[in-house]
């Protein structure tokens, strides 16, 4: 017999105590529990490999664009005399579009690189699938793809469309060298162009592939919340 079947051993109101302070903890366990995994803090997780890479790509591309926009901010005070908004708007419907074309759609990219990150944090680390096998090699493809394909096609129409427009030598409406500047950026931009698609197509790819797989089993997982368990 148990010392909890003794006969006589808790009243009625002792008993009650004892069990409402035995819920209690386990509803303080169980929120404690909750919190960490809302946290993530528990160092059974799964480091987020790719979403770290892109994490750290999509940085490195914002970088990039705050010092073209700084160096914009810097030409237009140093040419005090030239307003560089004005000079490309006057020229619109030519080389600028190009330019304004690529600034914004650089900003897109980087915001597109950081939420494929959070894409594949939540593939990795949530869902507990890996990248693994040919899946991996897509990838590759698809980061490749979105920081050296897309970075360079958006930077080309910036620098095509600033030069096609005359600002370089501060000459305005020479469709001339608009037109040969715009003829040898064409192929470059398309090939880039192309190479961002790619990665983007076999980004999905390996993604909807890893998605559908199962999930890795972790042996420490389950001999972890064996031992939670087993405290209970």
């Amino acid at each position: 017999m148990s010392r909890w079947d003794e006969p006589d051993r808790f009243d009625d109101e002792e008993e009650s105590r004892l069990l409402k302070k035995f819920y209690n903890y386990v509803e303080i366990e169980k929120k404690e529990t909750e919190r960490r995994k809302f946290l993530e803090v528990s160092d059974k997780k799964r480091p987020c490999i790719w979403g770290n890479r892109f994490v750290l790509s999509a940085i490195i591309q914002g970088s990039i664009i705050t010092g073209l926009t700084v160096a914009l901010i810097l030409i237009q005070a140093i040419f005090a005399d030239v307003s560089l908004i004005q000079f490309l708007s006057l020229s619109l419907d030519g080389s600028a579009k190009w330019f304004f074309f690529g600034y914004f759609m650089y900003i897109t990219l980087v915001v597109a690189i950081a939420i494929t990150a959070i894409f594949y944090n939540h593939l990795e680390t949530n869902l507990n699938r890996q990248v693994r096998g040919n899946k991996k090699y897509l990838a590759w493809v698809q980061f490749i793809g979105m920081n050296v394909g897309g970075a360079a096609t958006t930077i080309l129409m910036m620098l095509a469309g600033l030069a096609g427009t005359g600002f370089v030598d501060f000459a305005i409406g020479n469709e001339t060298v608009s037109s040969e500047i715009m003829d040898v950026a064409e192929l470059p931009i398309t090939g880039f162009a192309l190479v961002f698609a790619a990665g983007i197509i076999a980004g999905g790819i390996a993604y909807i592939g890893t998605y559908m797989q199962g999930p890795k089993s972790s042996k420490l997982s389950f001999a972890g919340d064996s031992r939670k368990y087993d405290r209970l």
